[in-house]
């Protein structure tokens, strides 16, 4: 490589090294997160104490640097019941990385991951430069490690960056074209290290890691084996075997020597603990399902063939595999899809690299056939984490990078859709802010959202509304109660999930803002309202001509069926509607008492149903019974005994879903109104006409003592009390 190809990486390196150690460790949320706390403790255990079993001062020390936030989810291990305690992660990474967090603390292993990265940069150039000129080699590395979702992961303290370079390193030795040893007077030593028979042990032993920490990565031996097989033979091969094999056997003998256990992930009991203060340990016994408790399991389920596949599920995970707003691998790894298009271009004919593709997909395979409903990476994650460890090997599929402007098409993609992520790969400090805030940008909206795994996505929610579910962005829609808001000056987007087709959806828009405009969309069918004046309310109609998409989802079986293996909850067709709600004005208001964060209130809408719902003439009712005590004292609630029977002709849409509830108004004994708008209680099931019902009514006693009367009434929620359509109610 040339000198100014080589200098170029240095001082890249050198100044990317060093932005970690110029700043406190970053990222959201503000204290550890994910599994951080238990690599962090491992490295600083190893580095100090020469061990790792969980002790005070262990904690102590994470306290020191972290001392506002508890430490949540420290992965610790026992085999006696929580009397010797140890981390239950694999020690690897920790242990390479413990010399840079005695010297510098978590900024130390932050910055073992950018030189972990910047060592794959100069792998990568490394072995392209044998095919292309040196400045093109630097130019597609840089792009293909710094231009990802892998840049993001050096900013976590987490074993993802320390895996890829186990890849990477391990096909380097593998694929890199065989050098000239090194002149003679560089020593004996150095030239046999250097030498083509030592190249399948470095192989080997440098794979052995990764996959110590994700099995899967033993895959990636395929190819490597195949290369040194039809470069040097069976000798090369079996050499290669071997090597491996006593690197398994010394990070093994390693773990056995420290915990006892030839792996964390093997055999004993492991689980996640929030810990407060320096002074916890984990009771005795502890009681499956505790408080603060997660069971984190063990790894022998990898041997299990995987049961229950439903084909409809695994192909729409594969595609959001790909291109999956939140997951794709051509979304956050551009330079994947121009490595495979490439390799397609010139190297198709190369078994060796039909062979690591082959590699590629079966990593893939594993996460989404064994692991259908984590395949991504879990709660925490940018991108695809589980796959990036397997990312490195793309960039080996490579050989001639013709034409040269491909790079600058890999560059032009990471800069649209990676920017977010490059210039904040510690998370946003947006409004709501999650990790996965960059998808509110413009490029990522043009990706599919992940419908299969959205409860694992944070940063939505969802609104359970009669006869439908709403679910949206955090930062644009909020629920408040029954009602749903969105955001003002914008257009927000929403998915409405329902059973069956709609044909029609009546909605109660309520404005708090002068001179609005609120506009409603469904496919097909557009409303636009316009408010001269606030507070307003209208009700409006929407008749969408299809459903956005449909899909089978999975029914979640009730609380006393939680043993029901996932493969057997029964299947549904669920219809999914594209809602867009647009205004042009708003006004800030709070969304609940307990959230003193003001939202800038564009519209409030409730759901309710078809028009002819709304317009059910459901007004007549019996009152059969209202026993209330005469007094009470100062507790806020107190219940009394309401039974009623309905006298309409419609079936009232009642239960823990219905809008129809009951209420009630305070007066005073001369009938001034006190409190209108009572707290609501649901009668419990649909009511037929003439079926009766019995309920245990709460009420909330008025603030000021005093004599009141208490006005037992029935509400059709955003459409009208019963009393206003001239029905009785029930005095007490």
């Amino acid at each position: 490589m040339s000198r100014g190809a080589r200098q170029t990486l240095l001082w890249l390196t050198l100044l990317l090294v060093l932005i970690p150690l110029a700043m406190a460790k970053p990222g959201l949320p503000g204290s550890l997160k994910s599994d951080e706390p238990a690599y962090y403790m491992m490295a600083r255990s190893l580095v100090s104490d020469g061990d790792l079993l969980y002790e005070r001062r262990d904690i102590e020390r994470l306290f020191d640097e972290f001392p506002y936030l508890p430490a949540r989810n420290v992965i610790l291990m026992t085999d006696d019941g929580w009397r010797t305690i140890y981390f239950g992660k694999p020690y690897v990474y920790s242990l390479f990385a413990a010399p840079f967090a005695g010297l510098f603390g978590s900024n130390g292993m932050v910055a073992f991951n950018m030189l972990l990265l910047m060592a794959m940069v100069a792998m990568g150039a490394s072995y392209l430069r044998h095919f292309n000129p040196d400045g093109l080699a630097v130019a597609y590395s840089a792009g293909f490690f710094l231009l990802s979702s892998a840049f993001a992961y050096v900013f976590w303290i987490h074993p993802e960056v320390f895996n890829m370079a186990s890849v990477a390193a391990a096909l380097y030795f593998a694929f890199c074209p065989p050098q000239a040893a090194p002149a003679a007077g560089a020593g004996r030593l150095r030239r046999w290290l250097w030498s083509a028979g030592m190249r399948p042990v470095w192989s080997a032993a440098l794979l052995a890691p990764g996959a110590y920490n994700k099995p899967m990565l033993a895959l990636f031996a395929l190819p490597a084996l195949w290369v040194f097989f039809r470069r040097r033979g069976w000798r090369a091969a079996l050499t290669w075997c071997t090597a491996a094999l006593v690197a398994g056997g010394l990070i093994c003998a390693l773990s056995m020597a420290l915990t006892g256990k030839a792996s964390a992930y093997l055999g004993s009991v492991r689980k996640g603990w929030n810990i407060h203060t320096p002074d916890f340990r984990p009771p005795l016994m502890a009681v499956e399902g505790a408080v603060s408790q997660q069971d984190q399991g063990s790894w022998w389920w990898i041997l299990a063939p995987p049961t229950g596949l439903d084909l409809g599920e695994l192909t729409e995970n594969a595609g959001n595999f790909l291109w999956g707003r939140h997951t794709g691998l051509f979304v956050y790894m551009p330079f994947a899809l121009l490595s495979l298009l490439l390799f397609l271009g010139h190297e198709r004919r190369s078994r060796a690299r039909w062979l690591l593709l082959a590699a590629l997909a079966g990593v893939a395979a594993f996460f989404l056939l064994w692991i259908p409903f984590n395949w991504h990476g879990g709660g925490g994650f940018v991108g695809n984490r589980y796959f990036v460890t397997a990312y490195p090997g793309f960039l080996f599929l490579v050989t001639r990078v013709a034409p040269a402007w491909i790079t600058g098409v890999g560059y032009a993609a990471g800069g649209l859709i990676l920017g977010s992520i490059l210039f904040t790969p510690w998370g946003a400090p947006v409004f709501r802010p999650t990790l996965q805030a960059h998808v509110r940008q413009y490029p990522f909206r043009l990706f599919p959202y992940e419908f299969s795994m959205r409860d694992k996505i944070p940063g939505y929610w969802g609104s359970l509304q009669p006869g439908a579910w709403f679910y949206g962005r955090r930062d644009v829609f909020e629920v408040n109660g029954e009602e749903m808001w969105f955001h003002g000056r914008t257009s927000v987007k929403v998915w409405m999930f329902t059973r069956e087709p709609v044909e029609e959806a009546a909605f109660r828009v309520r404005n708090l803002a002068p001179d609005n405009s609120v506009t409603l969309r469904l496919p097909g069918s557009e409303q636009v309202l316009e408010f001269d004046e606030a507070p307003a309310v209208r009700r409006v109609v929407l008749r969408p001509t299809r459903p956005s998409r449909t899909r089978w989802e999975r029914e979640r079986p009730p609380r006393h069926s939680q043993h029901v293996p996932y493969e057997e909850w029964p299947r549904r067709l669920i219809y999914i509607y594209d809602l867009e709600v647009e205004t042009t004005r708003g006004q800030n208001a709070l969304a609940n008492d307990e959230d003193t964060a003001e939202f800038y209130l564009g519209a409030s809408l409730a759901y309710l149903g078809t028009a002819d719902d709304a317009d059910a003439e459901v007004y007549g009712v019996e009152w059969l019974e209202c026993s209330f005590p005469e007094s009470v004292g100062a507790d806020e609630l107190f219940t009394g005994t309401v039974r009623l029977r309905n006298t309409s002709s419609a079936t009232w849409p009642s239960g823990d879903l219905g809008r129809l509830k009951l209420a009630y108004h305070w007066l005073t004994p001369e009938g001034e109104t006190v409190v209108y708008d009572g707290r609501r209680t649901s009668l419990g099931v649909e009511l037929a006409p003439g079926g009766e019902v019995e309920v245990q009514q709460l009420v909330t006693r008025p603030e000021d003592p005093g004599r009141y009367r208490l006005e037992v009434d029935l509400i059709y929620e955003f459409v009208s009390w019963f009393s206003q359509r001239g029905a009785p109610t029930c005095e007490a």
